[in-house]
């Protein structure tokens, strides 16, 4: 199962979400990938679609659209120049299946989607401006395949209606925490409700993360995310409205690395000194140690004990356990007292 894979993973998933920033160059997106899989990324994803089965003429561009587009073109027509054929999809799939690293694509529409299925997709990212397409949903359904559920722009009623019918479904899946702008701010990403979808729905969860920095997505790992999706381009320099909400090569490593070292620095539930503890433990922690020079055959009183550093000794708890006790050789001052100095009987 493609979400029991990505649950029983050391690491988070991170997707690197190349999108349409391939601009509808197959060579740019190998090349895309190449530089996915060079910078860690567990998988890339695509976007399928055809722009004249889900744009209407009238549709008017978002303000990061508009802001990155740098053209007077439409909302249709910038899409449509990012369309990838279902020929030119499968060579990508290969390609990635070639460099072994996992292959997703989000359907826009359902006969993108039909397409992906016959490609052999091993899971369906339904995108968070189709939570609301009930029978969209629905048809997704019908594949039995595992879900990844994008949740941007949605309220937790629209989210509670899109996993009912994925549980009606019976099919498996996982939630993805997003907010809906490129870039989006901080302040907006409301990483608790991941807490809230865990619990509420007893499913993982993921992040789809559209922040400028790393910080939201480690966050989302110190809070149980098992992946995290992020925009990828080779550079934010190329046309397209995505390439500036996208991480470069060196900065989605940094990101792999850090969602790694966050899942390494979540450890235990338990509370246990590490090993590398043990030699600050011996320098800086007290024990018992003999406040004066000491004789074979002494009896332990209060006055002949400290507690001092080094925690090489014994422990001050042992400080009552060996009053009154004779020593069995003699020991300097300051030296720290062990079980063996004592007979015990």
């Amino acid at each position: 199962n493609f979400l029991e894979n990505i649950k029983n993973r050391k690491y988070p998933y991170v997707i690197a979400e190349i999108g349409i920033n391939h601009n509808g160059s197959v060579s740019l997106a190998k090349e895309m990938i190449s530089a996915a899989k060079i910078s860690g990324a567990s998988c890339v994803k695509f976007q399928s679609f055809k722009a004249d089965k889900y744009i209407s003429d009238i549709a008017n561009k978002a303000n990061y659209q508009v802001a990155n587009s740098r053209s007077n073109i439409s909302q249709k027509e910038i899409i449509r120049k990012c369309e990838l054929n279902v020929n030119q999809l499968k060579e990508l799939f290969l390609y990635a299946k070639k460099l072994e690293i996992d292959f997703l694509s989000t359907p826009f529409e359902i006969w993108s989607l039909e397409e992906l299925i016959a490609l052999g997709i091993p899971a369906i990212k339904i995108s968070s401006c189709n939570l609301t397409n009930i029978q969209f949903l629905h048809k997704v359904v019908s594949k039995k395949l595992p879900v990844l559920l994008s949740t941007g722009m949605a309220n937790l009623t629209e989210v509670v209606e899109a996993v009912s019918i994925l549980k009606n479904g019976n099919i498996p899946f996982m939630i993805f925490q997003c907010t809906s702008n490129y870039p989006s701010k901080h302040e907006n990403a409301n990483l608790n409700v991941l807490t809230t979808f865990k619990r509420i729905f007893n499913t993982e969860v993921g992040l789809s993360d559209h922040t400028s920095s790393n910080i939201t997505s480690i966050a989302a790992i110190a809070l149980g995310a098992i992946a995290i999706e992020k925009h990828f381009t080779i550079s934010k320099k190329l046309p397209g409205i995505d390439q500036m909400a996208s991480l470069e090569p060196d900065e989605f490593k940094s990101l792999v690395d850090d969602v790694k070292a966050c899942k390494l620095a979540l450890g235990s539930f338990l509370k246990f000194k590490t090993e590398e503890e043990n030699d600050t433990s011996i320098a800086l922690r007290r024990s018992l140690v003999a406040a004066n020079n000491l004789k074979a055959g002494q009896k332990i009183t209060k006055n002949c004990l400290s507690i001092m550093r080094p925690g090489s000794g014994l422990q001050p708890s042992y400080f009552s356990e060996i009053l009154g006790k004779k020593l069995t050789k003699d020991i300097k001052k300051g030296t720290p007292v062990k079980l063996e100095h004592f007979l015990l009987s």
